[in-house]
């Protein structure tokens, strides 16, 4: 193995002490570093969901009954969304088609309440079926034709994106 000589010491020792300056300097650079500035970021549109309410079918209703509101949900979003509430739509509540054959055009169906609070997550792009126990009530004007029929009730929901 060789000996360095004076000059090959005194190079290296150049180096070295090169190479803690320079590392000492990027160091120091990076704790240093701060900044500032603006960014775009463009919004994605959401798409209206579909909502399709119905008796439950295993619970028929007759006057003065209540049973449960079934809910399909379809969300065609790229996020999921949190169904927040549940309320009565706009149109009429109708029965199936054997029902109205028979005469029932009265059904005296109502949501049970104004807002039914629920707290559903429906993943994006999919359906999601929920059920709110005794959310739909028969009231005693409803045609006598309806007793047992499967209704379909106009809803609407309020909701958000759970996206995090």
């Amino acid at each position: 193995m060789r000996k360095l000589d004076h000059r090959g010491k005194a190079i290296l020792s150049v180096a070295a002490v090169a190479a803690v300056i320079v590392n000492a300097g990027a160091a120091w650079a990076y704790w240093r570093l701060g900044g500032a500035g603006t960014g775009v970021a463009v919004a994605g549109s959401a798409v209206e969901l579909e909502l399709h309410g119905r008796s439950d079918e295993s619970e028929p209703l007759y006057p003065g009954s209540s049973a449960g509101l079934t809910v399909t949900v379809t969300n065609r979003n790229g996020f999921p969304v949190r169904i927040t509430s549940i309320s009565a739509g706009d149109g009429r509540v109708t029965a199936d088609p054997a029902h109205r054959e028979a005469g029932c055009l009265e059904t005296g169906v109502v949501v049970s309440a104004d807002v039914l609070a629920v707290s559903w997550e429906v993943p994006k792009n999919t359906i999601g079926v929920f059920t709110v126990p005794g959310g739909l009530r028969m009231t005693n004007s409803s045609d006598s034709a309806c007793q047992g029929a499967t209704f379909t009730i106009p809803v609407t929901a309020k909701g958000l994106s759970s996206a995090s």
